[in-house]
């Protein structure tokens, strides 16, 4: 288990995740071999160096490898394929690395889910101005995905805001057809129906990033606010 960040490592690690999603992309170095060093934390465990900011990215670029040499990563496949891969390996995010004797050595996962956690007010507002969302329904409405967690058996209600990954979704879970919800329908009737009987909502604030689970009435109340 990591341990717990300080609060310096923790302002680094946020400001990295609020400018890493408002512009959409991170950078790292172009000589890959160049782009990680040891944990000071963990012995035997590699960071991978990360920059929101082009200026810094820029700067350390020079000062480790003599050139400012820089590779530009989507946020979508920072999220999707780096971090996952980094994770695998046991590998952890350095997040606007500056050689500090206290340096933000983020956990991969966690990583991913501030992302997606950022980008979901983005992602609302792009809902919102779309005017609906799609659900996988079988005959008797909506179908829900059923879990088991801490011992409990809870309910996730998945919203898509493309109707192909709708569809895709739909094939795996083997449900029946697609609902068009416009989104004054959602708010008023889709999400409390699910915050009454206690449902997840899930949504992918970031393609390919996987789910992030909200509580309907939270969910709600975001939506209305935009």
């Amino acid at each position: 288990m990591l341990a717990a960040h300080r609060i310096p490592e923790l302002g680094q690690r946020d400001r990295f995740v609020r400018r890493a999603v408002k512009e959409g992309r991170v950078l790292t170095l172009a000589d890959e071999e160049m782009a990680s060093v040891p944990s000071q934390k963990f012995p035997g465990r590699t960071v991978q160096l990360f920059w929101s900011s082009p200026l810094e990215a820029k700067r350390w670029a020079e000062a480790l490898t003599g050139n400012a040499g820089l590779q530009e990563i989507s946020l979508a496949a920072f999220a999707s394929e780096i971090l996952p891969g980094l994770r695998a390996g046991k590998g952890l995010a350095g997040t606007d690395w500056v050689a500090d004797p206290i340096e933000a050595e983020v956990d991969p996962a966690d990583l991913q889910l501030r992302l997606k956690a950022e980008a979901l007010p983005g992602y609302l507002r792009t809902l919102a101005a779309k005017g609906e969302v799609y659900l996988v329904a079988g005959d008797d409405g909506p179908l829900l995905q059923a879990i088991t967690r801490r011992g409990a058996e809870l309910y996730l209600l998945h919203v898509f805001a493309v109707r192909a990954d709708a569809e895709r979704y739909m094939k795996k879970a083997g449900a029946r057809k697609i609902m068009t919800d416009p989104i004054a329908d959602f708010t008023a009737s889709t999400l409390p129906w699910a915050a009454e009987r206690g449902h997840l909502v899930v949504m992918e604030p970031i393609p390919g990033a996987g789910g992030y689970e909200s509580r309907a009435e939270d969910l709600r109340n975001r939506l209305m606010a935009v």
